[in-house]
């Protein structure tokens, strides 16, 4: 496999709208660095719409649209997006009805007591009560799980019907057939009105881990921050290029790309 080189002096294409991971992609070491929000603001300015895609809680993704200059937030894995109205009143879409969001919870919470009584060390992330539609488990945030251990929580995850998903610090866990690169195709086409060969031209995506390998599937122009190096033998195909800057201080890269591509 060819490693991805670096990013361009400008893109070659004109980007509208640049979707991002949240967690090691915008922050780094547990903090969201002060050049990477002023890098926000001014794509913003510069008419870029900023779309984070991540597995946060439904509350971190409440605060996210409330305090950061973003246009949407798709959160849960693709669950839902929330955006503000032309009131900046909050609107929140799920992908999935309301029972059948009933139906996968109940289900979600056997998953949780099979775990707990399999794998007793293995910990719900703290923002599990912020949790709607998906269960998290802590590999690298506040807890860490040994690789055996983890390799356990996997199978036993895999004997059910749920999806999952592995972050840097998270393991995902979710009942439902959409992921974060097709609500990310949804929102442009039902919130921008835009074709799939629209929307696919007009947009990039950066992230930094294997629970991003869908959308560096789904989405032509790719980047990796560099500490997505550790993931690239698992990732198939691996972004198209990769900052020389890690977590937030590469997201920041990226955006002087895109700014100088307008």
């Amino acid at each position: 496999m060819m490693r991805p080189g670096g990013l361009p002096e400008t893109l070659p294409f004109l980007p509208r709208y640049l979707f991002t991971d949240v967690d090691d992609t915008l922050t780094w070491q547990g903090r969201l660095p002060a050049e990477t929000y002023s890098a926000m603001e001014n794509l913003q300015q510069a008419g870029v719409k900023i779309i984070p895609v991540t597995g946060a809680c439904s509350g971190w993704c409440d605060c996210m649209i409330r305090t950061w200059p973003i246009a949407a937030v798709i959160g849960e894995n693709g669950a839902f997006w929330i955006q503000k109205d032309q009131q900046g009143r909050l609107q929140q879409r799920f992908r999935l009805p309301f029972t059948e969001r009933s139906q996968n919870r109940s289900q979600l919470e056997q998953l949780i007591e099979n775990i707990a009584r399999e794998l007793p060390q293995a910990r719900l992330t703290r923002d599990h009560p912020y949790r709607l539609t998906d269960i998290a488990y802590d590999i690298g945030q506040d807890e860490r799980l040994a690789n055996s251990d983890l390799d356990r929580l996997l199978a036993l995850i895999r004997l059910s019907p749920a999806s999952v998903r592995v972050s840097s610090i998270h393991v995902n866990i979710w009942m439902g057939a959409y992921d974060k690169a097709s609500s990310a195709l949804a929102w442009l086409e039902q919130e921008q009105q835009l074709s799939r060969e629209e929307a696919l031209a007009q947009s990039i995506f950066i992230g930094d881990s294997p629970n991003d390998a869908n959308m560096f599937s789904a989405f032509p122009h790719t980047v990796g921050v560099a500490n997505i190096q550790r993931f690239l033998t698992t990732l198939n195909p691996p972004p198209r290029y990769i900052t020389f800057n890690p977590g937030g201080y590469g997201f920041v890269e990226l955006a002087d790309t895109v700014l100088r591509s307008l």
